[in-house]
């Protein structure tokens, strides 16, 4: 029996402080090599070492708190293996097929594992049945097929939600966020963002220092600031319509010159809303320029990082080969931009007719400002 002993002295993550490291056993009956790898603070990973899998290889391996290695196949048709280790993790298999277990969280990875395996037999096999429609005449059978694929969608990520919900601290959870289902996440933060964020908080006290939690952590801050940035967007579509004073906002011109839009300024002026990269709203830009004088009109611009590389040069290209006049403004924020946030804009363009500080106005179609 061979055994790679994983020095990782050296590395900060990890501590030789248990008496007895866990002992991985590898029961494989494929020969190749492994890269070995665990997940920074900041969702990165590291590459600690490799396994050469030759026949009853074990991989001995210590911390001093929880955390997830990879073993990602570099060589040979092995399985991908995910395992938690922690300061009181004994011994673990890894079986012929390529399912990790022996404790609790690594028993779910082996569950986790095997459900991705199964979902996507079942899907290979319905879409046997599909092809055998070619010479039907009825398709009859059709509907029952998808019903059988959305049931076992439906209990799949009811089987996910058990976990998070029954066991929210265990760490071999975080790897449900990467389960898929045809195209889509089993997981939707703005569906289940109560149980992921009980999740983060029990992680949090359970293993404050694994890199694994702090990773986690961060991306539930992202997809937080993310859910109340789209629902702000939603409350300020619904309130920022006709009757309603146009809110104020600051923002720089393409010279880079900071100017407010204050309220009382707006006295019949339409405010439309666009992008160098929206087609639809240069089209609509560049016949206003040609027809009508523009000297009442703000162009508030969503160009912006990173849907772009250079969205100041951008901008300023569209407004000059579209001839367009009135005072274009923006903070270049892109989908982000204080524009979007307070406007509560949904789509684009996006346009606004404001007398005396009021909107009288608010249509995605421009004919409804010329008037």
């Amino acid at each position: 029996m061979r055994k790679i002993v994983a020095l990782l002295v050296l590395i900060t993550l990890l501590s030789c402080s248990q008496e007895q490291p866990t002992l991985i056993k590898f029961e494989l009956d494929k020969k190749g090599s492994y890269a070995i790898q665990y997940r920074e603070a900041d969702g990165t990973f590291t590459v600690m070492d490799s396994l050469e899998i030759l026949g009853g290889d074990v991989f001995e391996v210590s911390f001093d708190t929880l955390q997830m290695i990879s073993f990602l196949p570099i060589q040979g048709e092995l399985p991908v293996v995910h395992a938690v280790i922690g300061p009181n993790t004994g011994e673990l298999i890894v079986d012929s097929e390529g399912f990790i277990s022996g404790d609790e969280e690594n028993d779910w990875l082996g569950v986790q594992r095997s459900m991705q395996i199964e979902l996507i037999n079942l899907i290979d096999s319905l879409d046997v049945i599909k092809d055998s429609y070619t010479d039907s005449t009825t398709f009859e059978g059709l509907p029952a097929l998808d019903s059988v694929f959305f049931n076992y969608a439906d209990a799949y990520r009811a089987r996910i939600l058990d976990s998070l919900e029954s066991v929210p601290g265990r760490l071999s959870n975080i790897m449900t966020v990467y389960h898929r289902i045809g195209q889509n996440p089993v997981l939707d933060y703005t569906i289940d963002r109560k149980v992921l964020r009980r999740m983060n908080i029990e992680l949090q006290r359970l293993a404050p220092n694994s890199k694994d939690a702090l990773a986690f952590k961060m991306w539930i801050e992202e997809f937080e600031e993310t859910y109340v940035f789209t629902q702000t967007v939603k409350e300020n579509a619904e309130k920022f319509i006709p009757g309603h004073p146009f809110p104020e906002l600051t923002l720089e011109s393409p010279q880079g010159e900071s100017k407010r839009l204050k309220r009382m300024s707006l006295d019949n002026h339409v405010v439309a809303i666009w992008a160098s990269w929206c087609a639809e709203c240069r089209n609509d830009l560049r016949s206003v320029a040609q027809k009508h004088n523009m000297d009442n009109w703000i162009l508030l611009s969503l160009d912006g990082v990173p849907q772009q590389r250079s969205p100041i040069g951008e901008w300023y290209s569209a407004i000059n080969q579209d001839g367009l006049g009135g005072s274009h403004l923006s903070d270049l924020k892109g989908g982000r931009s204080i524009i979007t946030e307070r406007l509560g804009v949904q789509e684009m363009p996006l346009y606004f007719k404001v007398e005396d500080g009021l909107i009288t106005v608010r249509s995605n179609q421009i004919s409804a400002v010329l008037n």
